[in-house]
This record gives structure tokens, C-alpha cells and sequence, in this order.
């Protein structure tokens, strides 16, 4: 994966949401911007959610690896989960441990298959 993608795609995934957040509203926006949102989220995440995995990694003397990049993918994806339970209904601690606890599977997934 070339050095520079991943933090250019969140810097502009970054740039879209807050251009759709500050210019439309969801009724405006419908169903194809509402879902160019939650991708564009989903982008800006998984920089995060690398970034974290790279911080790790450092600390422990290695390189980054295709299976780090993976870890990044699954971690990004819990703030998208609380998401959409916020959506359905209400978070609560018991929606935030099954949210890690599925976080916590998916990263065991990960070391077992990759």
C-alpha cells in the first residue's frame, strides 16, 4: 500500500464531511448523500483507526505489516457500529462492551485468518 494513500484519503474524507455538514441537511442530501457520509466516516476512521494500529507497532519494534492494516480496518469500524445503534435507539455500556467485544472478534479473526 503506497506510504501517503491512507492519510490523503482521510484528509479528504475529512474535507467532505464537514463541506456536507456545513452546506446540507440530511433531508437535502437523501439516501446517496447519506451514504456518501457514513462511507466518507468510515474512510476518516480507518486513518484513525491505522494511525492507532502504527502507534502500537511502534512500540513494539516491528513494521507495519498487511495484518496491522487489517487491524486498522476492524478498528475503524466500531465508531460506525455506535453509530448506528445511536440511530436505532440509545447508547448504553452494555451497547458499548458489545460493540468492543465484536471489535475484539473481528481483530481475533484477523490474527487467525491473515
Amino acid at each position: 500500500m503506497p506510504k501517503h494513500l491512507v492519510p490523503v484519503l482521510s484528509f479528504g474524507a475529512a474535507v467532505v464531511i464537514l463541506l456536507m455538514l456545513n452546506f446540507t441537511t440530511p433531508a437535502e442530501i437523501g439516501p446517496f448523500g447519506v451514504l456518501v457520509f457514513f462511507t466518507m466516516v468510515y474512510v476518516l476512521m480507518l486513518g484513525l483507526g491505522i494511525l492507532l494500529v502504527k502507534f502500537f507497532v511502534k512500540l513494539l519494534g516491528r513494521t507495519m505489516r498487511r495484518k496491522d492494516y487489517l487491524y486498522g480496518a476492524v478498528v475503524a469500524f466500531a465508531p460506525i457500529m455506535l453509530m448506528l445503534v445511536q440511530s436505532v435507539g440509545t447508547v448504553s455500556v452494555l451497547t458499548v462492551v458489545l460493540v468492543m467485544m465484536f471489535t475484539g472478534l473481528g481483530c481475533f479473526l484477523v490474527s487467525k485468518r491473515a
